[in-house]
This record gives structure tokens, C-alpha cells and sequence, in this order.
């Protein structure tokens, strides 16, 4: 896959993080059907996978309409500001995932799933963390404060 344009990874990774919603509560729902209300840590597994979505996926578009307005450099902290909390997004939703497979799948269904769950959420190029988080503190530094509104 091309990835050269400003987060094209990054979104492909959000369509593969929408698909882990859908294998997660979809395999719930046809598991437990209507007794699924009293799976509450199911539910609440399956809610923070999808609230970190939102979050990542509004954050990236966020931040890359800023980019097309004010350009790239000068959105180069908010960029890495938006690169990390997807990074972030990742390890939660990876978690909350595995959590929620585990409470209610065995056997090959199981292996499967986490297989799926390992794919869906692996990144190509692996971000710079170290980096990125320099980049935001040096911006924070330069401004003397917090500067992101």
C-alpha cells in the first residue's frame, strides 16, 4: 500500500480498528443475544474499543484539516500530537480486545479471534514514539505552555 500522503497509514489502521469493534461485539452478540445486557464488562470492553475510535479516528481528520490549512510544518507537533494518541488508541483497544475475547471464546475459536485481533492491529511502520513525543515537548518548551488549543 501507498502510504505517502499525510496519515494514510494512519487511517487504514482506523478501518482495521473498526473491524476489531465489529469481530468483538458482532461474536458477543451472536453468543449471548438477548442475554448480552448481563455481560457488563463485555459491553464495557466493547464501548471503550469504540470510544477510542471516535476519538483517534476525530483526532486524525481534525488534524489533517489543519494541515491542509495552515500546512504540514506548521502542524508538525499537532500531527505527532495526533500520531501518538492513535498509537495509544491501539495498546487500549489491543487490550480491551484480547480482555473480551478471552472472557468468552475457547479453543480454536479463541486462537482464531486473537489472530484476527494481532492483524487487524498491527501497524506497517511503526512510529517513532520517542520522536514524537519530543516533537510535543519541544513545541510546549518554545511556547513556554501549553500552546494547543
Amino acid at each position: 500500500p501507498d502510504f505517502s500522503a499525510l496519515f494514510a497509514e494512519e487511517k487504514d489502521l482506523i478501518a482495521r480498528l473498526k473491524k476489531v469493534f465489529l469481530m468483538v461485539a458482532g461474536s458477543a452478540v451472536q453468543k449471548f443475544g438477548p442475554d448480552l445486557e448481563k455481560h457488563q464488562q463485555l459491553l464495557l470492553a466493547a464501548a471503550d474499543i469504540l470510544i477510542e475510535i471516535y476519538m483517534a479516528e476525530s483526532t486524525l481528520l481534525r488534524t489533517e484539516k489543519n494541515a491542509k490549512r495552515f500546512g504540514e510544518e506548521a502542524q508538525e507537533a499537532e500531527i505527532a500530537m495526533a500520531k501518538l494518541y492513535l498509537y495509544n488508541a491501539v495498546d487500549l483497544t489491543t487490550q480491551r480486545a484480547k480482555e473480551a475475547i478471552v472472557s468468552f471464546t475457547e479453543g480454536d475459536e479463541q486462537r482464531m479471534m486473537l489472530m484476527g485481533l494481532k492483524r487487524f492491529t498491527k501497524y506497517i511502520n511503526q512510529p517513532n514514539v520517542v520522536q514524537l513525543r519530543t516533537i510535543i515537548a519541544d513545541k510546549v518548551a518554545a511556547e513556554n505552555g501549553y500552546t494547543f488549543d
